[in-house]
């Protein structure tokens, strides 16, 4: 253990099978990823009722906005860290570890605040009913104000899966999940703290998740075994992880911001209304899971790429990413049209019609356009391995603007379910224009020289 180093070359063999090999951990990961939101869900909405539920509904886009703030900073460690792996500077890894720790420090301690500060006054602004609100700003206090334990597990997940390795953050995610279950039902059950408690038991999950990977991490790879000398501020890496971390966490925000304002829209039309939007959420989280990390992880395989210098295999590894994610989105598409009624009781009792009938329609119109999603993912997660983040930021502008146009123009008309078509809208607009920037193959003009490698088979 004390001499490995990476744990997957990504700029050798058949790109289908690497990302298959890489996706299928990340895919199993993030199900157990949304156990952490889904059993919150569950047991909300089982044991506590409707109102619970759609307190942390209501909050769904202020807690996304945050969280992916964070998912976008640590997404610039991962693109860092992947392209010195595919140029072959170890020293510059262990470097760039030690510096990802320090941005995750300050990083998670500035977001905590502005959360904990901000919960009420967002929350009012954007018109959370009265029965709600109190559970709403309870709920981001807790999971947002100490958002340095996602933030934390993020950066040391992004790290090990820019070395090749996407099997240990998903150990620790299981174990963390079922205590993530465990902590639901006692705090929910045997100390009635509803809403405050499971907040808690998701930050407590994660926090250990975090510290079991940092330790493993440390032990395991001794490439990213820094000493205290190299936790000493990098300006060129840091330099990077900013350079490509706040664009794509503007980005993130941007999309949440116009999120907010959907959900201002959402709110309007009552508790119900909400606790639909959370139902539809959470049942199309399960059904993107079947196609959304074979897609996200194309990112650190044209990192490496990138860092190596191997237009060909970029090109041929986005086509076969491209096809692979379609076919998957298309079984998704067809499980939810047939059965997304039936997945959607896990959350919320049979006997609330309404919601179920509202949640039915978000369900069916947005499989219909699975597709459109998944490409986007790959477009967008090829161009952040390449370092074109700037051009995810305009795709990102185009869906939110059309998101926010279609949300308000059409429920004017058709009431909640001229909301469900912003989306789908949104991604078909987003992708053609990441796919387009793309295939103009302005990154190839910062490629650098292939690096010597045999048997490369594209």
């Amino acid at each position: 253990m004390a001499g490995s180093t990476t744990a997957g070359d990504m700029t050798r063999g058949n790109p289908t099978k690497l990302l298959i090999q890489f996706a299928i951990p990340m895919m199993i990961g993030g199900i157990f990823q949304l156990m952490y939101n889904m059993v919150d869900t569950i047991v909300l909405g089982r044991f506590v009722g409707a109102g619970a539920l759609a307190s942390i509904g209501a909050t769904s886009s202020t807690t996304g906005c945050f969280l992916f703030l964070s998912t976008g900073m640590t997404g610039g460690i991962s693109i860092v860290v992947s392209q010195l792996i595919g140029a072959g500077e170890a020293k510059r890894v262990r470097r760039a570890s030690a510096n990802a720790l320090l941005l995750t420090i300050f990083f998670g301690v500035a977001v905590g605040l502005i959360a904990f500060v901000g919960a009420r006054p967002l929350m009012q602004l954007l018109g959370t009913p009265a029965d709600i609100i109190d559970g709403a700003v309870t709920y981001i206090r807790i999971t947002c104000g100490l958002i340095i334990v996602q933030v934390a597990y993020n950066a040391i997940a992004s790290v090990l899966k820019a070395i090749g390795d996407s099997k240990t953050p998903l150990y620790f995610l299981i174990l963390c999940s079922f205590l993530n279950i465990v902590l639901d039902l006692f705090f929910v059950l045997a100390l009635e703290m509803a809403v405050a408690g499971v907040a808690w038991a998701t930050i407590i999950s994660q926090g250990i998740a975090a510290a079991l990977s940092f330790v493993y991490m440390r032990r395991k790879y001794a490439i990213l075994r820094f000493s205290r000398q190299e936790m000493a501020l990098d300006k060129k890496i840091m330099g990077d992880y900013l350079r490509y971390g706040l664009p794509m966490g503007a980005t993130s925000c941007l999309l949440s911001v116009g999120m907010l304002v959907i959900t201002s829209v959402i709110n309007s039309f009552g508790s119900s209304v909400v606790a639909a939007y959370t139902v539809g959420s959470k049942v199309e989280n399960i059904a993107v899971l079947l196609f959304n990390q074979f897609a996200l992880s194309f990112s650190v395989y044209a990192g490496q790429n990138f860092g190596a210098g191997y237009k060909d295999r970029i090109y041929s590894g986005i086509r076969q990413a491209m096809r692979l994610v379609v076919i998957l989105s298309i079984i998704a598409a067809a499980l939810m049209l047939l059965f997304g009624k039936y997945v959607s009781m896990l959350f919320i009792d049979g006997s609330e019609t309404e919601i179920l009938s509202i949640s039915g329609w978000m369900i069916r119109i947005e499989a219909c356009f699975y597709p459109a999603l998944g490409l986007i993912w790959v477009f967008n997660s090829a161009l952040r391995g390449l370092g074109q983040v700037n051009v995810t930021i305009f795709s990102s502008i185009v869906e939110l603007l059309s998101k926010i146009l279609i949300s308000v123009l059409l429920s004017r008309e058709l009431g909640p379910v001229g909301i469900w078509f912003a989306a789908p809208i949104g991604w078909v607009l987003g992708g053609i224009v990441s796919g387009v920037a793309f295939y103009c193959g302005r990154w190839e003009k910062r490629l650098p020289p292939p690096r010597a490698a045999e048997n490369v088979e594209c």
